[in-house]
This record gives C-alpha cells, structure tokens and sequence, in this order.
C-alpha cells in the first residue's frame, strides 16, 4: 500500500517540478520594449540611441585608421629595399 502511494507522490512531484521548470519566467521583462511603461520605454529608446550612435563613431573611427593605415604603407613601400638597384 505504501509503495503505490509514495510511487504517485514521486511522480506528482517530478511533473511538478517538470512542469515549473519549463514554464517561462519574467526575466525579458527589461528586453521587450512592449511591456515596459512610458518612462521605461522613453530611457530603453534613449539607450538604444546611444549605443548606435557609439557604434557608428566607432565604425567610423576605424574607418578613419584604416585610411590613415594604407596612406602610411603607401608612403613607406619602398623604405626596406634601397631606391635604386645595385647593377642599374
């Protein structure tokens, strides 16, 4: 009598604890934008304004080296190896 009982009581908690395990928690709460209140919403859009604009600076910023970059190795091609040939 008591192995059927404690069998079912085993089995309840494990769905149980299956079942809380998969059921999904509210920690996107701060990620959706549609769930957050106006002021939320406000400083989220604020935020994600700022990392573009950081983002675009620093495209551009790495842009700008690489530039700089291929001017220098254009001018300082010839450097390693002397201007004229020996022989010429």
């Amino acid at each position: 009598m008591k192995a059927p009982l404690f069998s079912f009581v085993a089995a309840a908690a494990l769905f149980l604890a299956t079942a809380a395990s998969a059921s999904p928690l509210d920690h996107d709460r701060d990620r959706d934008p549609r769930r957050l209140s106006p002021r939320e919403r406000a400083r989220y859009e604020q935020t994600q304004r700022e990392r573009a604009r950081f983002e675009q600076a620093q495209r551009e910023r790495e842009r700008q080296q690489a530039l700089e970059r291929a001017r220098w190795e254009a001018q300082h091609r010839y450097d390693r190896r002397p201007a004229r040939p020996y022989g010429r």
